[in-house]
């Protein structure tokens, strides 16, 4: 692929698509269409065989086996006011296809695994497991090699496509095919445990073990996409960012994910039994965590996974249980977290930011009654309160990255704090008759009419997010019947 001069792609956004900063879908251009498929069947198979568990020395040991067949595709068309046409590819002059994207992969999954278990003393257990998992991954393009686009500049960005020659597929560029691959991804995971029951009352615990997420394959031409449209007009020799940012690093194929978790905690019964409280802290090394995402651009949306280098996680969580009477039950939880990305050659300027998916804390609170109104029916009823604290959807956070839907010129960074969820609490109410055979309880959920945002899945070369709003105020009705 060849770099592109500043003047290529700083044309104005045009009325026809050859001076397009987005090739053929612009709002002064033409519609686009976008249209995926996702089919997948699986089955597993397992078996275990476990020791008497009332002996010094237990054991487990177990075989298993997953099978995975899935079928990924998703495409860019033409929209010329005749309907869309619910098919991959097509030459169809009422929507003919202009990119696509379109896989087979085929997963098979074989682990084995053990455990043993051993009484030191009455009071000391150890324990070791051992899990070995081997996942062997094929990928099959089945883009056709000879399809071709008619609008869209696929192997140069130069704004001058031309009609029957641009593959339909930028990974059809360099070499006009897009081999089959094969990986394999194995990982021996031990895990090592202590504990100690001090008293009657309190036990104490120490583990510590290796996670295990298995490499795959994005769907084959990604990374050539996003260098072709991101990397190239914008980062690259004379884009308009040149030196400011550094590039979006995808590949085809990303990399087994795996960590080493500590963690210390314990374990107490207070006042007969009747106060349980659980504290814990823990720590866990990350290396190549797999990170999903969306990545917008003239080419439409991919769905792709790439891999942050380094990711520490220290926290500490707590929960208290305290029946206070017979029929009344508090409780509440709280768990904290600090978050760091250590090391990340996808985006490097993620650096020091906080690890996505990982809220700053998690907590809980509530009560629960079941007090008897007479012989046969009882009074239940709950109240419930839960937080989550701010969240990062993204490893791009307060930083600025160029914007590839920026309709200034020249054009300008957008700041994508746009894929943070703020924290958010939600309060649960629950009331009713119970009896052995049936009951009936009335619930609200979110009683205060919360607005929060469930999930964010952010696009920051599009500048915003796709968001997925929270459960509104819901009030019903349950009623159980047991025959």
């Amino acid at each position: 692929m060849s770099g592109i001069g500043r003047a290529d792609h700083r044309s104005a956004i045009g009325p026809t698509p050859e001076f397009s900063l987005f090739g053929a879908y612009t709002p002064t251009a033409c519609d686009g269409t976008q249209y995926q498929v996702r089919n997948q069947e699986d089955w597993s198979f397992e078996v275990r065989l476990a020791s008497k568990g009332d002996q010094r020395l237990r054991w487990l040991a177990g075989l298993y086996y997953l099978n995975i067949e899935r079928e990924v595709g998703v495409n860019t068309g033409i929209d010329r006011g005749f309907g869309i046409l619910p098919t991959l590819f097509t030459t169809d002059a009422r929507n003919p296809t202009e990119q696509l994207v379109h896989d087979e992969f085929n997963t098979d999954v074989y682990a084995v695994f053990g455990q043993l278990a051993y009484d030191v003393t009455d009071t000391i257990e150890a324990s070791v497991a051992l899990r070995y998992d081997r996942e062997e991954r094929d990928v099959d393009n089945l883009v056709p090699v000879t399809a071709t686009t008619q609008y869209i500049d696929t192997c140069t960005f130069s704004g001058d496509p031309i009609p029957g020659l641009d593959p339909i597929n930028p990974g059809l560029c360099a070499t006009g095919s897009i081999p089959s691959q094969s990986e394999e991804f194995d990982e021996l995971q031990p895990k090592f445990a202590l504990t100690w029951d001090a008293t009657e009352s309190l036990t104490a615990y120490a583990t510590a073990g290796v996670g295990f997420k298995s490499g795959g394959f994005n769907n084959q031409g990604s990374a050539a996409t996003i260098d072709l449209f991101i990397n190239e007009p914008l980062l690259g020799p004379g884009g308009p960012f040149e030196g400011e940012f550094a590039p979006v690093n995808i590949e085809d194929t990303f990399d087994e994910e795996t960590s080493w978790s500590y963690e210390a905690g314990i374990k107490s019964q207070w006042l007969d039994d009747r106060l349980r409280a659980e504290l814990a802290v823990y720590h866990v090394d990350v290396d190549d965590m797999q990170f999903f995402e969306f990545v917008v651009g003239g080419f439409g949306l991919l769905r792709v996974v790439s891999n942050i280098d380094e990711v520490d996680i220290d926290g500490v969580e707590f929960s208290l249980n305290y029946a206070a009477t017979d029929w009344l039950s508090l409780y509440a939880g709280a768990n904290f977290n600090d978050t760091e990305i250590k090391k990340n050659e996808a985006r490097p300027d993620s650096v020091g930011n906080e690890s996505p998916y990982t809220p700053d804390n998690t907590w809980n609170a509530g009560a629960s009654v079941q007090f008897p109104m007479s012989a046969d029916y009882d009074f239940v009823g709950a109240v419930d309160v839960s937080g989550v604290g701010e969240t990062w959807f993204h490893v791009i956070q307060k930083n600025d990255r160029p914007s590839i839907f920026s309709l200034s010129f020249p054009l300008e960074a957008a700041n994508y704090t746009v894929a943070q969820r703020d924290a958010y609490s939600v309060v649960n109410l629950r009331a009713g008759v119970s009896a052995d055979r049936w009951s009936l309880v009335g619930f609200i959920d979110n009683a205060m009419d919360e607005s929060y945002l469930q999930e964010v899945i952010p696009a920051p070369e599009f500048g915003g997010s796709f968001i997925h709003p929270g459960s509104e105020r819901r009030v019903g009705v349950e009623a159980t019947l047991k025959f």
